[in-house]
């Protein structure tokens, strides 16, 4: 092949892959990736790139393959998104990640869950991202949390009132903020759908038998 073929090749070779990295770099205003280094900023991760992916979910495309499974960056969407790659959870899920993931953890165990950019590895909660299993668990293990200190999936509901009775009559004091959230039992403590029952109704604490105060 004559020398001058030979550069003319090697030219345009070069200019592909420099379009390739400016593509990359500009198919997304939101992407913040940096041509020169080959990747997104320091604190891309968990939370910056989703707002990247919300105002444009194509503009990741080019660089992470047409089905967001690595593509040219080798990095699948997949590795942290159980639910597709748009979806940290199982689609089905929708807002009810609450009340359903015993049965996926159950199923599947807590490895999805327990990585550096979704709860944590030691599912202690990441900034942005997934919560602490500790937020609502108030028992058991990260491995093997236990929602109450008391009762247990095999306690029955008898014994699960007498079980967090016993829990506020030994407490040095009376203080209702770990039941007092939005998964929990409310942030009112009136109750969340598929999880929590209500505290002041169903005859628990109602006008005759009133929520001790908090001190």
């Amino acid at each position: 092949m004559p020398q001058i073929t030979t550069k003319v090749l090697s030219f345009a070779v070069l200019g592909a892959l420099a379009l390739a990295l400016s593509g990359c770099g500009d198919a997304n205003p939101q992407a913040s990736f940096d041509p020169a280094a080959g990747k997104h900023p320091a604190n891309w991760l968990p939370a910056g790139h989703s707002t990247a992916a919300e105002e444009d979910i194509n503009g990741c495309v080019e660089c992470h393959g047409d089905a967001l499974d690595g593509g040219i960056a080798k990095v699948s969407c997949l590795t942290c998104h159980i639910g597709g790659a748009t979806s940290a959870h199982p689609v089905l899920w929708g807002g009810l990640a609450y009340a359903l993931h015993a049965g996926y953890v159950g199923n599947n165990g807590t490895a999805t869950c327990a990585t550096a950019l979704c709860h944590g590895t030691a599912l202690a909660g990441v900034a942005d991202s997934g919560p602490a299993c500790t937020d609502c668990h108030m028992a058991g293990t990260a491995q093997a949390p236990q929602i109450h200190q008391w009762g247990g999936v095999s306690a029955t509901t008898i014994q699960d009132i007498a079980g967090h009775k016993a829990y506020f009559q030994a407490a040095p004091s009376i203080s209702f903020t770990t039941c007092r959230n939005a998964v929990c039992h409310g942030t009112t403590l009136a109750g969340v759908f598929a999880s929590g029952p209500s505290c002041i109704k169903f005859g628990c604490h109602g006008s005759g038998n009133p929520l001790p105060a908090e001190n």
